[in-house]
This record gives structure tokens, sequence and C-alpha cells, in this order.
């Protein structure tokens, strides 16, 4: 069997989506990312592309059927769906995903490797050219943001990487620029908080133990 894509997160619908609300987001999406409107941009003709193979199978009630059946089949057995065009969109969610999912979890029980992994996975040079040939920066700041926030509990050797491409994707934004070099700015003091807190503490219990003694 070939790998399957994800027609439902193509055309940016729930798997319960209506006849007329599939004709509705395959509209939206065909002319936002029709060539006519994007001359020369081979991220939207690629990505216009898989919005129409999305669309031929998910409008026509038996294709959909048997999709449906590869698609729980791919689900239940572990396997990924067939990687689409990135797209601005597309790369929010995956990053609100990560938020969550970092939200959800344990601190104790979260690898700092692979949460600063794959926010790298998702901001490759491709991703981030990409994002500054749409000129969206409002999504790049939401991008920008969805990302420090789940980058919170990393520690500084896993931040930098990831600080220095959200500089590269903010490129000369100030206001995102200025959240970053923030967000920095107390990821160096919580280090040094880090590293000094025990010997801040040992000075102190020294301090009152003295203290009883002279008293």
């Amino acid at each position: 069997m070939n790998q399957v894509k994800d027609y439902y997160k193509i055309l940016e619908l729930p798997t319960t989506a209506s006849l007329q609300e599939i004709k509705r987001s395959f509209r939206r999406l065909a002319q936002q990312f029709h060539p006519d409107k994007n001359e020369g941009s081979q991220l939207a003709a690629a990505q216009f592309r898989e919005i129409q193979e999305a669309y031929a199978t998910l409008s026509d009630p038996k294709k959909r059927e048997a999709y449906h059946y590869q698609r729980w089949y791919v689900r239940s057995t572990g396997k990924p769906f067939a990687r689409v065009p990135l797209t601005p969109a597309h790369i929010l969610q995956e990053c609100r995903l990560l938020q969550q999912y970092v939200a959800s979890m344990n601190l104790f029980h979260l690898r700092f490797d692979a949460v600063s992994l794959h926010i790298r996975e998702l901001l490759t040079d491709n991703a981030i050219g990409m994002l500054q040939e749409q000129k969206d920066p409002a999504t790049n700041r939401d991008i920008i943001q969805s990302v420090l926030i789940a980058a919170q509990p990393l520690p500084k050797k896993f931040f930098l990487p990831i600080a220095t491409l959200l500089l590269k994707l903010a490129d000369d934004d100030v206001t995102a620029r200025s959240t970053i070099q923030e967000a920095l700015t107390h990821k160096k003091q919580r280090h040094i908080w880090d590293k000094y807190k025990w010997v801040l503490m040992l000075v102190i219990t020294a301090l009152i133990c003295w203290l009883i003694y002279r008293l």
C-alpha cells in the first residue's frame, strides 16, 4: 500500500466534515493558493495540487469510503502519513500541537533533547525561507510565540539553537526580535540561577547555623 496522505489535514477539516464543508474549504484554499494569485511561487503551486487531489477524493463518496479504510489502516499500524508541502498554517499547527504536548507533560518526564530537535526539524532553512517568502508577519509572530512557550522548560543549551532560528525567522520584525531577545535574556538569567543556587543555599545554611551557634 502506497503511503497515504492526510487529506483532511490538507483541507483543514475534521474527519466528520460534510460534503458542503468539504466544498467550502476547497474553494477557500484553492482561491488562496491558486497559481494565478501566487505567480512564481513553487510552494503555492505544490499546495494547490495537494488541495485538488484531496478534494477529488473526499468529494466522491466511493473514493472517500475507500480512503477512510486506507486512513484507518495507517493509523492502526502507527505509520506516518505522507508529507505534504509546507505551509505557514501547517507549521503553526505543528508548533501549537507541540506547545499543547509540552503543557500536558510532567516536566520530570520531558525529554529536553527531543523537544529541541522537534522544533529544529520544524524550523528548517527551507521552512524559514518559505515563511519569509509568504510575507505574513502575523503568522510568523504566532509561530515564534508558540515555539517560545513550548521551549520554556528547556535548559539554556537546548534553547540557544532554537533562539538562533527564531531570530532568523523574525528577520527585521522589531517586535518579534524583541520578544525573542527577552526570552533569551530570561533563559540566561535562569541558567545562572540554576548554576549557583546551591552555593547560595549553602551560604545561607552556614550563616543560619553560625547565628544559632552565636545565640
